[in-house]
């Protein structure tokens, strides 16, 4: 089955010791045992190496790579995909995992839907971690406006209809949905920007919908970038001082390069809640950063 598996679990790490026994044992406890689990360690310092080691002595569905030196977490993706052997691919975070039976789900709804190219469970987060996003709940609040929620979604139709979809809706999480190989391949890794998972979904809707199903589970910690807040994000990662400032503004410019200017026209307003989303995201950083600020000049002087 490892030769010729149906689909490949590729699961990119750097330093995930933390999660990533439970990260694998979600996919060796599938319903589903036609797979290959692919791990790629970004050049680990802590006890990842170790953990896997362990996993594949227990396992030869496990193929694990580590990178004499880090690649940059875009290359570790990529790496992935390129070395994929299944007929279907999906990307899994170290710091998500499965419900036991997601897999046979996935691909018996690919199987007979050919007319999307990716399928993904409902997205549940991890109950210890319900309120990390709190302060921003509350923030929105107090200027009138709603949190963005987590929601299952179908992205299909036309591909107009398509695009409109994720731009209005900004499923984030459909990034680690099950695709078609020979589709996900196609979609746009070339770029590493705050919202480069969007410009790769967008690229991908071109050739199909992404259907949301409910009957199984993908659960996620919210861990890792999607924590360490969007100014740490933007000035580590994207290029030239606007996009340090606005975010989204990399996301944008790839939407008016790879949609056309009618698209965004007609999509103006999505976009503009977008590049508020990020500036709010902004704000309410340097709102936190001021207050650990002031809350610890004050504990210095008790």
């Amino acid at each position: 089955m490892a030769d010729y598996p149906k689909i490949t679990i590729g699961v990119p790490v750097y330093n995930g010791e933390k999660f990533i026994q439970k990260c694998l044992e979600s996919v060796l406890k599938q319903t589903r045992t036609d797979f290959e689990l692919l791990i790629s360690d970004n050049a680990s310092t802590d006890k990842t190496s170790e953990i896997c080691k362990k996993n594949v002595l227990k396992d030869k569905r496990i193929r694990y790579i580590r990178q004499r030196k880090n690649l940059g977490a875009l290359n570790n993706f990529r790496y992935l995909l390129k070395e994929a052997k299944g007929e279907y691919f999906a990307f899994l975070a170290v710091d998500n995992y499965y419900q036991d039976n997601y897999l046979d789900k996935c691909i018996s709804t690919l199987d007979t839907s050919k007319e999307i190219v990716g399928v993904m469970g409902k997205l549940k987060i991890d109950e210890n971690y319900h309120d990390v996003f709190s302060k921003e709940k509350k923030m929105l609040k107090k200027i009138g406006l709603s949190y963005r929620p987590i929601q299952e979604i179908c992205i299909e139709g036309n591909y107009n209809r398509r695009i409109k979809t994720w731009l209005k809706n900004i499923p984030w999480q459909l990034f680690y949905s099950v695709y078609r190989t020979e589709v996900v391949r196609k979609g746009d890794l070339n770029e590493f920007f705050v919202g480069s998972d969007g410009a790769f979904m967008l690229s991908i809707l071109k050739f199909g919908g992404i259907r949301t199903i409910s009957d199984t589970t993908f659960v996620s910690f919210p861990y890792g970038e999607s924590i360490n807040g969007t100014i740490q994000s933007a000035i580590k990662i994207n290029p030239g001082l606007v996009s340090k400032i606005f975010p989204f503004y990399p996301l944008t410019k790839w939407c008016i390069k790879n949609l056309g200017i009618k698209n965004c026209l007609k999509n103006s307003r999505h976009i503009i809640r977008l590049n508020f989303d990020g500036v709010f995201l902004y704000l309410k950083d340097l709102y936190v950063f001021f207050k650990k600020k002031s809350s610890l000049e004050n504990m210095d002087r008790l």
